[in-house]
């Protein structure tokens, strides 16, 4: 099995990665401090390094050019200036992928980056018709289509455009009846298969970053934030498609305590249970008493360092 090391200390980004990387196929570790993978490199010899050139504040720049003397990396940043590129390059990089990507064309490039195994051949047996085949001529091998040289993995700007407007042309079919069963995340996933949208698209629509949409359509509560913010990803991915989120809101609620109304406390009276709910003051009533602080504040000073100011204020007023 194919191994592969990721470096870099998002935590949640990195175990998304890993998850994506395992399902795929490949041997999957991960170091969030750059000394202890390079000691990892040294001792596990994997066959590809992810590096993320910012983990440690930029200390990932550093240890690119001693990691490439190793073995392929492929810089995976969210450092995506031209400079950037030009700079992994420069420093020995296989490959260059900016955050946030797509998976699949991430896979593509791991597989075209990866060194290739040794091939093992198994000792064959001497035949009596071994001679006869070394006697014949050799003839010219024609290469099968499997065996054609791979396409180019890098796609240029006008060509990922044309891409994108074709995906607007191709028929949307029908849910099937297993996929509108589905729990909430594999029928958000499904739909948006049948749009042919990808994650970055509904980033862009909605403003929930990748990396949540994915732990949403995978139903990892955990990789999710605490509290309300979840909540509110979960209802505007949810809305985007026209799904009901109450099923999966209700789940997440059940596993961690979200506290979205503010304190409350409750008493009994009688036979009646009776609860209240503390609301914030108006927001006229906070700016009357910000400014009765104020002048109480103000006058309090004065009256310390000048007494006479305030007899002196009443006769003018008087007078």
């Amino acid at each position: 099995m194919r191994t592969i090391l990721i470096i870099d200390d998002d935590v949640a980004f990195t175990a998304k990665l890993k998850e994506q990387l395992s399902e795929a196929g490949y041997r999957v570790l991960n170091s969030s401090i750059i000394a202890q993978a390079e000691r990892e490199c040294a001792r596990e010899h994997p066959d590809l390094v992810l590096l993320e050139v910012r983990t440690e504040r930029g200390a990932g720049w550093e240890a690119l050019p001693r990691l490439t003397a190793l073995q392929p990396v492929i810089v995976l940043s969210s450092a995506g200036l031209e400079e950037d590129v030009m700079r992994g390059f420069a420093a020995g990089a296989a490959d260059y992928v900016t955050k946030p990507y797509r998976t699949g064309e991430l896979l593509a490039r791991i597989q075209a980056r990866m060194l290739p195994e040794a091939p093992v051949i198994a000792p064959a047996k001497p035949s009596a018709s071994a001679a006869i085949v070394e006697e014949l001529p050799a003839m010219p091998s024609k290469r099968r289509p499997a065996e054609e040289e791979p396409e180019p993995v890098f796609m240029s700007e006008a060509e990922e455009l044309a891409l994108l407007r074709n995906t607007e042309t191709t028929p949307i079919r029908q849910l099937t009846e297993s996929e509108e069963q589905a729990s909430f995340g594999h029928r958000l996933r499904a739909e948006r298969q049948r749009r042919h949208l990808t994650l970055v698209q509904i980033e862009n629509d909605i403003k929930v970053r990748m990396y949540y949409l994915q732990a949403i359509e995978d139903e990892h509560w955990s990789l999710l934030p605490r509290g309300p913010a979840a909540l509110r990803m979960m209802r505007a991915y949810a809305s985007y498609f026209g799904i009901d989120s109450a099923a999966a809101e209700a789940e997440y609620r059940s596993r961690y305590q979200v506290d979205d109304k503010g304190p409350s406390f409750s008493f009994t009276v009688g036979n009646v249970n009776t609860r209240i709910t503390r609301r914030a003051p108006p927001r006229w009533l906070i700016v009357t008493l910000a400014i009765v602080l104020a002048l109480a504040v103000a006058g309090g000073t004065i009256y310390y360092f000048d007494p006479a100011f305030f007899n002196q204020l009443l006769g003018t007023l008087s007078s």
